[in-house]
């Protein structure tokens, strides 16, 4: 524990060091994996993604490959390995393209337990080429954009199932063991598990016990936390 709490400290240290030299559109994320409600403990440029210390980790962006790295993968990580996920494409929530790079760090037991991750807001730079390639005169980069207001986790959970259970297509009562599994297996994909007390909140939605919920995540080859 010691050790890994050392680790977050140069993690954070470091971001603070990006910030000095990163533009306006690049977010630099320092996550402490064993916190996934409030993973966040250091962020430059949050206005990138509308985060901010203490956010949980599926306020994350889209299609995070690092995310998945964590989530997602079935390969049992080495002790202490550090796996770099570089230069894949993720979506803000707004639908923004970022181009993004990670680092995630295991702990001895090869369970996630930090990582790094830069954000770039390419639609940002993309307009800002244009305009100084169109320019007639010298102009001045735009000013640093306000905040994006950030949807609370309760509100990030309830949008992971209301989503995951619209793909059915029907009312709740009326879905098969097929359809609820595969519900359940786009919230696993969303990273819903990995926040404490999400099976037991998805079994009272599906009408189900926590057991179907875990005997789902089995059959759909879900690492448990």
């Amino acid at each position: 524990m010691q050790d890994e709490q050392a680790l977050l400290g140069v993690l954070q240290a470091v971001a603070k060091a990006l910030e000095c030299t990163v533009n306006q559109h690049t977010e630099v994320v320092v996550h402490d994996l064993r916190q996934p409600e409030s993973s966040i403990i250091e962020i430059v440029n949050g206005h990138v993604s509308g985060r901010h210390v203490g956010s949980a980790i599926i306020a994350g962006p889209a299609e995070d490959k690092a995310f998945d790295t964590l989530v997602a993968s079935k390969a049992a990580a080495e002790p202490n390995e550090v796996r770099v996920v570089a230069n894949y494409t993720s979506k803000a929530s707004d639908g923004r393209a970022l181009r993004s790079s990670s680092v995630v760090l295991f702990d001895a037991e090869g369970t996630p337990a930090a990582a790094l991750c830069m954000n770039v807001d390419m639609g940002a730079i993309d307009r800002i080429q244009r305009e100084i390639q169109s320019a007639l005169i010298p102009m001045a980069l735009p000013p640093l954009p306000a905040p994006r207001a950030e949807t609370n986790i309760e509100d990030l959970i309830e949008e992971i199932i209301a989503s995951a259970l619209e793909g059915a297509g029907v009312p709740v009562e009326r879905m098969s063991k097929a359809e609820k599994k595969d519900a359940v297996s786009i919230m696993h994909e969303r990273g819903l598990f990995v926040i404490r007390g999400s099976v037991e909140r998805v079994a009272a939605r599906l009408g189900v016990t926590k057991f179907t919920i875990y005997n789902y995540l089995d059959e759909i080859g879900a690492k448990r936390s």
